[in-house]
C-alpha cells in the first residue's frame, strides 16, 4: 500500500512540474513575444536611485541597440546607446563614458531578436494579482547582480524595471505614458551632432 501511495505522489508531482513548467514556457514566449516587439519606442520616466534621489525624463528605444534618456530639470546627464555602445555624457564636465552596449543592463531592451532562456539567465517568474515579474541575471553585465522587469499582465505591458548591482543598491525606472513612434530622426541616437 505505501508503495502505490508513493507512485501516486511522485506521478501527481511530476505531472505537476510538468505543468508549471509548461506554464513558465508559455508566459516567457508571451514576455519574449512582447520585448521583440518592443521598439521605436517613447516614454515618460520616474527614476529612483539607491541614494534615494528621484529623477523624471523621457527615453526612447529603438531596436537594434538605440537608446536616448534625457534627464529633465538641472541633471546634466545624456545617455546615448548607438548601436554599438552606451555613452553617458556629463555636460557639465564635458565628459563621456562609454561601455560596449552588451555589457549593460540595458541590452536586455536593446538587443535586436530575445531569446530568454538561451540570452540570460531567468532566476524567477512570477505571476500575481495583474503583475508579472521577470528576474534576469546575465554574467557579460558588468557591476549588477540582476535585472527584474515587470509588466502588468492584462494588457501585457512593461511598467518598471529594478536594477541590482552588486552593492546591493537598487535603481528603479517607472515607465510612464509609453507610446510607439513611427520613425526617429538620424540624430536622435547620435552623441554629438555633426
Amino acid at each position: 500500500m505505501k508503495k502505490i501511495v508513493l507512485y501516486s505522489f511522485l506521478i501527481f508531482f511530476s505531472f505537476s512540474q510538468k505543468k508549471i513548467f509548461s506554464l513558465d514556457d508559455q508566459l516567457i514566449y508571451q514576455l519574449e513575444n512582447y520585448l521583440n516587439k518592443f521598439n521605436n519606442i517613447s516614454s515618460q520616466f520616474i527614476q529612483s536611485s539607491p541614494n534615494g534621489k528621484q529623477e523624471s525624463g523621457i527615453i526612447l528605444i529603438s531596436k537594434p541597440g538605440k537608446l536616448r534618456i534625457e534627464y529633465k530639470n538641472d541633471s546634466k546627464l545624456l545617455i546615448i546607446a548607438d548601436g554599438k555602445w552606451l555613452h553617458y555624457f556629463d555636460i557639465d564636465l564635458n565628459e563621456i563614458q562609454s561601455v560596449v552596449i552588451e555589457k549593460s543592463p540595458a541590452w536586455i531592451l536593446l538587443k535586436g531578436k530575445i531569446n530568454l532562456k538561451k540570452d540570460f539567465n531567468v532566476q524567477k517568474l512570477s505571476k500575481n494579482k495583474g503583475k508579472i515579474t521577470l528576474t534576469l541575471t546575465d554574467k557579460n553585465i558588468e557591476n549588477f547582480k540582476k535585472v527584474e522587469l515587470i509588466f502588468s499582465s492584462t494588457p501585457l505591458k512593461l511598467k518598471k524595471w529594478i536594477i541590482t548591482d552588486n552593492q546591493e543598491g537598487e535603481t528603479i525606472v517607472a515607465l510612464i505614458n509609453t507610446k510607439k513612434v513611427k520613425r526617429f530622426s538620424s540624430k536622435t541616437f547620435k552623441l554629438i551632432e555633426n
